[in-house]
């Protein structure tokens, strides 16, 4: 009778277990793909996108939960404007976060750090925030080298696959090391041709 009882338990255990596995995948077959796909946009591109181009400093970072998701609201110190007009700090909204135990990572939503130093190409969302143009090619940051004095810039999808609207093919990301200098000129050059 032992004998009988411990193959039912065992039976139970790998009919609860393979029901477990049961409800994982079709849960998971339930759940939306999430995936994020960047058009190629060069700078002339993202200046056009964007009602403001600016220099910034991260002061901080917060996490929002709201019925339209999980928000991450980063607020930056301007320091200077390229294009448009800004306050003195900007509280930019981007997708995901950390919240507790809940954690939303969304592909190609750039996150930043207290003191860093980025170029960022903004437009609205509402509610005195605003968000990065294609959010990971809007966001440039800025390094110092210790060989030079020059400050560089290098473009988040500087490591990321990128789709090429022209060629539908995808190809290299981003730019890397372009002189702050360069890029600024660059984004007055398209802004002034702007209509």
């Amino acid at each position: 009778m032992l004998r009988r009882t411990s193959h039912v338990k065992h039976g139970c255990s790998l009919l609860r277990k393979g029901l477990a596995a049961l409800v994982t995948l079709v849960w998971q077959a339930l759940l939306p793909a999430q995936a994020t796909t960047l058009a190629r946009m060069d700078v002339a591109q993202l200046t056009a996108h964007s009602t403001a181009v600016a220099r910034v400093r991260c002061i901080s970072s917060a996490v929002r939960i709201d019925p339209s998701g999980v928000w991450t609201v980063t607020t930056f110190e301007v320091s200077d404007v390229w294009k448009g007009s800004l306050p003195a700090t900007v509280s930019v909204r981007l997708p995901g976060g950390r919240a507790g135990g809940l954690v939303v990572h969304v592909d190609g939503a750039p996150r930043f750090v207290p003191g860093e130093e980025a170029v960022l190409f903004l437009e609205p969302v509402g509610n005195r925030e605003v968000t990065i143009t294609s959010w990971a090619q809007g966001t440039f940051r800025i390094a110092r080298s210790c060989s030079s004095p020059v400050e560089e810039a290098t473009q988040d999808t500087a490591e990321l696959c990128v789709l090429n609207s022209g060629t539908g093919r995808p190809g290299a990301g981003g730019r890397r090391r372009i002189p702050v200098a360069r890029l600024r000129a660059e984004v007055e050059r398209a802004a002034w041709r702007q209509p």
